[in-house]
């Protein structure tokens, strides 16, 4: 995969959020998909990780993401982006950064390494 097709595929994960379709997550990652994040890490199969997904993507509904740096480096992408959307909790607008490392396997995502930043702007 080129390095042009793993952002464009790393650039449709982070649609999951502006869109609210948890459906593009059987084309995006592979079963099962590892999560590492502070909370753990998990090996959750797609229904696992659309659940888990559908919980989380309340925190910025409609959310806007911008992708402000990136490093294709073999079958990892790193990217640093920014996230701005309404907070359904707080009914404010909300901002959240993000540093997440993506790895891609046969095409599609298969383990990340995410940190998010809520309140934070980091863009250039």
């Amino acid at each position: 995969m080129g390095d042009e097709e793993a952002l464009a595929l790393v650039r449709r994960w982070y649609d999951i959020w502006r869109e609210d379709d948890l459906s593009v997550v059987d084309e995006l990652c592979t079963d099962p998909y590892i999560r590492h994040t502070g909370m753990g890490t998990e090996r959750l199969s797609l229904a696992e990780y659309k659940k888990k997904l559908a919980q989380t993507t309340r925190v910025l509904k409609g959310a806007v993401t911008s992708i402000d740096d990136f490093v294709v480096d073999g079958d990892k992408v790193w990217s640093r982006a920014t996230s701005r959307g309404v907070n359904l909790d707080t009914v404010d607008k909300s901002v959240m950064s993000w540093i997440v490392v993506h790895r891609i396997e046969d095409g599609k995502l298969a383990e990340v390494w995410a940190a998010t930043v809520p309140g934070v702007e980091w863009e250039r």
